[in-house]
């Protein structure tokens, strides 16, 4: 017989002696497997099918025939049987007696036994598959559960990427000008306008992607494959709008990134160039708020980089976007091992006790020491 401690232990993977008035997570499944039975049989054109049953109280799939909502004390009906008339002898008198066989009309017999166990047979096999799927529906419920249960974090900033969404990767690129200096993305684009570039220039000043970023990306590409999401990778230079509406999107980069300077711009944390080397992010809601990052720098020095993270309904879009995107290398880094990290999300959810269906938007700071980035840690937020 299935109790409540069994399934617990043998699909839920808890000890045998756990409390399961404290750890409810059987009869919550149950309760949710109830439900979607109900759905399913609500829709229309299920009503003439086998119909399961998981009555309250038990843990017992109960099968029954369309149209049948108990099950009959008395069991299947017999089926009536017509017995066909016998043939009778007509004679007329006074003549030579003859024989008439009358026909018998529309009779019916009784199966045989061999139709009769292939019957049998075919609905056994009608409600091993039946409790099957049955089964294999609470499988895949109870899968979720204990996904949102292992993994909250994951499950809160990619709750939208899926293995049936199409995701799209929006990388940026590094632009340098004709001196060799760094540019942002939409200080190239206003480049471009104005200046006719050759396709040697473009190949020696555009399109970067400097190692540490591959580096970083890897570790998306890893949250996505784990998750089972079909993506495709794009630059954002070649990204149009449209193709940015057919599912949910990745922005990976900050200031090289044209679609992530463009999509977070009415977000409360966003980018911003102070001078041509000092950049930063900026509390649009507190403007005298900056984190500022100097270009200028030594590489390899002690300093501290920052990143904008952010998983949110983007209504420009129509979809779920996910920002990780730094104000220099190391903020890169940072952004997208917290995003690949369960611990970092799990305890930054359980320290601000969000609630798991809101956006939100984070900024990261990471400490350079000798030009290796530390851990990331979260200095502001913003939920809504």
């Amino acid at each position: 017989m299935l109790k409540e401690r069994n399934l617990g232990t043998e699909v839920f993977g808890r000890p045998s002696d756990y409390d399961t008035s404290a750890d409810p997570i059987v009869r919550v499944t149950a309760g949710e497997v109830r439900k979607r039975i109900a759905q399913y049989y609500q829709t229309a054109g299920h009503q003439e099918e086998l119909r399961i049953d998981l009555p309250i109280g038990s843990y017992v799939p109960h099968f029954y025939a369309p149209g049948q909502q108990a099950k009959s004390a008395d069991g299947p009906p017999t089926p009536e049987l017509t017995v066909a008339p016998v043939p009778s002898v007509v004679a007329e008198e006074g003549a030579e007696a003859t024989t008439t066989i009358v026909p018998p009309q529309a009779e019916l017999v009784p199966r045989s036994k061999w139709w009769r166990r292939l019957g049998r047979i075919w609905t056994t096999l009608t409600y091993a598959c039946a409790l099957i799927g049955f089964i294999s529906m609470a499988y895949l419920l109870a899968a979720g559960v204990r996904s949102r249960l292992r993994n909250p974090g994951s499950n809160y900033f990619w709750r939208s990427y899926t293995p049936s969404s199409d995701a799209l990767i929006v990388v940026g690129v590094h632009f340098t000008d004709s001196s060799g200096r760094s540019m942002t993305a939409d200080s190239r684009a206003e480049s471009l306008i104005s200046a006719n570039e050759t396709a040697l220039a473009a190949m020696e000043t555009a399109d970067m992607v400097p190692v540490s970023d591959m580096v970083s990306y890897s570790k998306l590409i890893d949250v996505l494959t784990h998750r089972g999401v079909p993506y495709k990778t794009q630059t954002s230079v070649e990204t149009t709008l449209d193709e940015l509406r057919p599912g949910p999107v990745v922005l990976f980069g900050g200031l090289n990134n044209l679609w992530t300077l463009r999509l977070t711009s009415g977000l409360r944390y966003r980018f911003s160039s102070q001078s041509a080397n000092l950049y930063s992010i900026e509390d649009s809601q507190h403007p005298s708020t900056k984190w500022n990052f100097d270009n200028l720098q030594p590489a390899h020095g002690n300093y501290r980089d920052y990143a904008i993270v952010a998983s949110y309904f983007d209504k420009t879009i129509e979809q779920h976007v996910v920002v990780a995107a730094g104000v220099g290398k190391s903020g890169t880094v940072a952004a997208t091992e917290f995003l690949a990290s369960e611990n970092d999300m799990k305890n930054w959810m359980a320290a601000t006790g969000v609630r798991p269906d809101s956006n939100v938007e984070l900024v990261l700071a990471t400490d350079v020491l000798d030009g290796d980035p530390g851990p990331p840690h979260v200095i502001a937020y913003s939920v809504w």
